[in-house]
C-alpha cells in the first residue's frame, strides 16, 4: 500500500471570494438638539420645516450648533460623503451662513458657504441650499461610531455684516460602502503523525488543517467554503471525494467537495471578526496512491444570509 508515501508532500493553496457591494444612503436625517450664541429663537432650527426661524442680524459669526441627527451606520461601513442641505434664507445676497461639520461635538475639516438668493429673503421664503455631496468628507476622515453619535451635526455662523439670516431647519444624508470581505489571516498545512501502513488501514487517521478567517460586514452575512484536491504534479491518482471534509459552523464535518456554511452573523464591528475553519483529509477513505504531492484548494465566498452556498 503506497499511502504514506502518497501523501508525504502537501501543499496548501487558499483562494479567497470577497463581495463589497454598491454604496448607499441613510438620510436625510434632521437635527434633534441644538446649541446657540448670538442666534435668537435658535429652537426653531431643529426638526422639519415650520416656517419658524433661528435668527441673526448685524455682524458675522455667533455659533448655531445642530446636533442629534440619530444616524445608526453599521460599524464596518467606510464613510464616503456628507451632503448637507440648510433650509435657508438672507436678506441680501451679502448675507449668508458658513457650515462646518461637528466631530464629537468640535467643528473639523472644510467651511463651506451659503449666501442669500433673490426671492429667499425672510423666513417664509427660505428654502433648501445644499453643500457637500455624496463624495465629499469635508477635508477630514469618518468612522460609523463619529457619525452615529449624538454630537455629530453642523456649526452655522452667520456670513454679512449688517443684515440677517434665517435657518429654519438643517438635515443631513450619509453616503457610505455596504462592505462584505473575507481575508486569510493564518493558515496551516495539512500534516500528521503516520507511521505505518497498518495504522491507516487499521483506523480513520486525519491530516487536519486549520485556515483563520477575517470577516468584515455591515449586513447580516454568511461565509460558504469547501476544499478540493487534486495530485499535484499530474501522475499521481486523485483522493476520493469523501476523503475531504470540512467542518460547518455547527461543528459537523460535512463532505469538502461541496461548498458549506462555516461561518455566519450578524453586522461585525470596524475591525471585523475572525472565523475559524477546519479541514481534514480521511487517509483510510483515501484509497491506494502513487508517490508524488497532493494540492488542497480552499475556496470561500461571503454573501448576505440566506443566499445559498455557490
Amino acid at each position: 500500500m503506497n499511502l504514506f508515501r502518497a501523501i508525504g508532500t502537501l501543499v496548501l493553496a487558499v483562494t479567497l471570494g470577497s463581495l463589497l457591494v454598491q454604496a448607499v444612503s441613510q438620510g436625510p436625517n434632521y437635527a434633534s438638539t441644538y446649541a446657540a450664541t448670538g442666534w435668537s429663537n435658535a429652537s426653531a432650527a431643529v426638526g422639519t420645516p415650520d416656517n419658524t426661524c433661528a435668527e441673526r442680524t448685524g455682524a458675522g459669526g455667533g455659533s448655531l450648533d445642530l446636533t442629534g441627527f440619530g444616524f445608526t451606520i453599521p460599524d464596518a461601513a467606510v464613510i464616503q460623503g456628507i451632503t448637507v442641505e440648510v433650509d435657508m434664507a438672507a436678506t441680501t445676497s451679502n448675507e449668508g451662513v458658513r457650515v462646518r461639520l461637528l466631530k464629537g461635538g468640535s467643528p473639523v475639516g472644510n467651511t463651506q458657504d451659503i449666501y442669500g438668493i433673490a426671492g429667499q429673503t425672510g423666513c417664509s421664503t427660505s428654502a433648501f441650499r445644499t453643500v457637500g455631496g455624496p463624495t465629499d468628507l469635508w477635508g477630514t476622515s469618518w468612522t460609523a461610531a463619529d457619525i452615529n453619535s449624538a454630537n455629530f451635526g453642523v456649526r452655522l455662523s452667520k456670513l454679512g455684516s449688517t443684515n440677517t439670516a434665517y435657518v429654519d431647519a438643517v438635515r443631513i444624508t450619509i453616503e457610505y460602502q455596504d462592505v462584505m470581505t473575507v481575508s486569510v489571516i493564518s493558515g496551516t498545512a495539512l500534516s500528521a503523525n503516520v507511521t505505518s501502513a497498518s495504522q491507516v488501514e487499521n483506523g480513520i487517521v486525519p491530516f487536519i488543517g486549520q485556515t483563520t478567517l477575517q470577516v468584515v460586514a455591515t449586513r447580516n452575512w454568511r461565509v460558504c467554503a469547501k476544499v478540493n484536491a487534486y495530485s499535484y504534479p499530474p501522475g499521481a491518482d486523485d483522493p476520493t471525494a469523501n476523503a475531504l471534509q470540512i467542518r460547518d459552523y455547527l461543528g459537523n464535518w460535512q463532505p469538502g467537495g461541496s461548498s458549506v456554511v462555516v461561518g455566519q452573523g450578524a453586522p461585525t464591528p470596524a475591525g471585523g471578526i475572525t472565523v475559524t475553519v477546519d479541514q481534514r483529509v480521511l487517509l483510510a477513505s483515501f484509497g491506494d496512491g502513487k508517490i508524488g504531492p497532493y494540492q488542497f484548494n480552499l475556496d470561500y465566498s461571503i454573501d448576505g444570509q440566506g443566499v445559498p452556498c455557490p
